[in-house]
């Protein structure tokens, strides 16, 4: 009887060790991935930061909702409701053009980013796609919506370069 006993006690204790030799396995591998995951930090509001070509900076960040702003021709998105538990928020970017090739500016292709975001692109976006001249400015204005407990939230082109929108207009309430 002994002997028919302790095998079945060896498959047991195999059965527990092959999935936690399983996860151990996963969170080394997780570790591994969130300390060597490389974001750029992110400038602080209203400071320039490099984007490809020259540099961007914030000049305003209004909520919608308080000043009625609307684009210049209508548009069905802005038309709509804005979903329970978000609201939509302008941001004012002024782009200034360093290098000898120009920037290429193309503000629909920025998004929100930060905890609770979910990365939202811009519902509107103005101008279009563009090519700024060396030293030329152009501002562009994004209109995004996003949800009212989303923190840390930050501005980003397709190149990781990141503006910070600052801690007065989300904390989190």
């Amino acid at each position: 009887m002994e002997h028919k006993a302790r095998p079945a006690k060896i498959r047991r204790r195999r059965f527990i060790i092959i999935p936690l030799a399983f996860l151990c396995i996963l969170a080394i591998g997780f570790g591994y991935l969130l300390t060597t995951v490389k974001t750029k930090p992110s400038v602080q509001l209203g400071a320039p930061a490099e984007v490809p070509g020259g540099i961007a900076m914030i000049t305003g960040i209004v909520p919608v909702e308080l000043d009625g702003w609307q684009p210049p021709s209508p548009v069905a998105v802005l038309q709509q409701g804005v979903q329970e538990g978000a609201h939509r928020v302008r941001i004012e970017v002024q782009f200034t053009a360093m290098d000898a090739a120009g920037l290429q500016l193309d503000p629909a292709g920025f998004v929100v980013d930060g905890l609770g975001s979910g990365r939202p692109g811009p519902l509107w976006s103005s101008p279009e796609t563009t090519l700024v001249g060396e030293g030329e400015s152009v501002s562009a204005t994004m209109v995004f919506e996003l949800p009212d407990k989303a923190i840390a939230l930050v501005l980003e082109d397709s190149t990781g370069s990141r503006l910070s929108l600052g801690k007065e207009h989300h904390s989190g309430g």
